[in-house]
């Protein structure tokens, strides 16, 4: 019986919906999953590299399949170092650095193949196919192994679901029983640490903005364009494919982790009406401010909706929309959010320092506007250049950056440090938003507020 035992890294409340999706569809096929977290959460032992080599030996894998980011590469290489040394079966890494760089992966002594694109069918086909008594694997579309022939034209072959209907919905399952704990004990869910027992869900994959920071415009060009890149569950197998897990786990409140939640309104109203009648927990979004109008944001209110999560990023409106490719102004910022808190919706925003071309005076823009919509609290991070991104581009044309070493990629540490915006003035800058937005006393007025807005609709007491 071939058995793939799954592995990510976090320093977050993190589920990996990837790897549930993938879980699904290979038990539908008769093949057992396992997975093992390697978890670097504050207020948590820290787990070390042997640790995790440790729990994922334990499991007795044929398949060892790591999905990592850029932010935490390093931290997968370490574990797939180590592991080469003890295990014989095959090592597959996938993720957002395996397709936006599979070379990089490869090039690693202990990696067999990776994973260029979504990975239900291309997962599948390899541990179907792989036998650990012969050599070589037969080319697989979506997957590219070390040694095989046509590596540069595999390379370019990225599988994607076409009808997200043909496969299974997340396996939640494997979460579960991951640790000693369950889901209701574990650390899951970005609203957690509020002591909200919450479970992320997605109603489809694919985001249509091209913002200059994100890798959303290379994932677009490396799967064909937004006709193939944009899917969406109908409203009915939505509904279905969540009532499921509202069945099975009983959570408080459901995170909606589309990229954007609200991209056609028929389709949120249409979905809204069913939810309302077959689920009826509070949810939370996230969504561009610019696509809400009154209308839409009624109707999400009235089935549940209690929390917004959007992208500020800065509140330079010029340079919003010069650099960032968020052609949103000052004026439509405010007047979504003036509409949320019409109907009593909680917001957050997210925000971004010491981006190329940024100022003093347009980090100060972003402390203003966040002032003048008070969100109920303020995430904030710094740029990095990330791989395949325009800013990214931008910043090493304009000798602004150099690729950051391993252990500063991680959102909190300056990777542009120019005489008109030193390192140290944004991470001066930062700590005051943090004061400012996100300090004690917001964050537990913001939980605070949200329990008792979940606890009416909650099962738990």
């Amino acid at each position: 019986m071939q058995r793939v035992v799954f592995c990510f890294y976090t320093n977050d409340h993190e589920v990996n919906l990837g790897i549930g999706f993938m879980s699904a569809a290979l038990r539908q096929k008769g093949i057992e999953t396992d997975l093992v977290i390697y978890r670097d959460v504050m207020g948590k032992a820290i787990d070390t590299p042997e640790q995790v080599i440790s729990r994922i030996l334990a499991k007795n894998p044929t398949v060892v399949a790591f999905s990592a980011m850029t932010f935490n590469w390093k931290r997968i290489r370490e574990v797939i170092t180590l592991l080469r040394t003890s295990f014989g079966g095959l090592i597959i890494v996938g993720g957002y650095q395996g397709i936006l760089g599979p070379e990089e992966v490869l090039a690693h002594p202990g990696v067999d193949g990776v994973c260029v694109g979504e990975g239900e069918l291309p997962l599948i086909m390899t541990v179907t196919a792989y036998d650990r008594d012969k050599k070589g694997m037969p080319s697989i579309y979506g997957m590219v192994f070390k040694d095989q022939e046509n590596r540069a034209a595999a390379l370019q072959m990225r599988w994607l679901s076409e009808n997200l209907e043909n496969y299974p919905y997340i396996d939640y399952d494997i979460f579960d029983r991951e640790g000693d704990q369950g889901l209701r004990k574990m650390h899951i869910g970005v609203l957690s640490p509020g002591g909200i027992y919450s479970l992320p869900v997605i109603t489809g994959r694919g985001c249509p903005y091209k913002c200059t920071y994100c890798c959303n415009s290379a994932m677009i060009e490396k799967y064909g364009g937004l006709k193939n890149y944009l899917r969406k569950y109908s409203p009915a197998s939505a509904v279905e494919n969540i009532r499921g897990i509202v069945r099975k786990y009983d959570p408080q409140l459901i995170e909606f982790f589309d990229e954007t939640f609200v991209r056609q309104r028929s389709w949120v109203k249409d979905f809204c009406a069913l939810y309302e009648k077959e689920i009826g927990l509070p949810f939370m979004i996230m969504a561009r401010i610019d696509s809400l109008d009154e209308e839409t944001v009624a109707v999400l209110a009235g089935s549940g909706l209690r929390l917004v999560l959007f992208g500020l990023e800065s509140g330079d409106e010029e340079y919003r929309m010069r650099y960032l490719n968020r052609k949103m102004s000052d004026k439509t910022i405010k007047e979504g959010a003036r509409l949320l808190r019409k109907y009593g919706v909680m917001i957050v925003t997210f925000n971004m320092f010491g981006m190329p071309f940024e100022t003093k005076e347009t980090i100060e823009k972003t402390f203003a506007l966040n002032a003048a919509i008070e969100p109920d609290a303020a995430y904030s991070t710094i740029f990095q250049p990330l791989p395949g991104t325009e800013l990214a581009r931008i910043a090493y044309e304009n000798n602004m950056a150099i690729p950051p070493p391993d252990d500063r990629w991680d959102l909190h540490s300056p990777s542009l440090d120019t005489p008109e915006l030193p390192a140290s003035f944004v991470m001066r800058k930062l700590e005051e938003f943090r004061g400012r937005f996100t300090n004690q006393q917001i964050v537990e007025n913001y939980y605070g507020r949200l329990q008792r807005l979940v606890k009416p609709d909650s099962r738990h007491d």
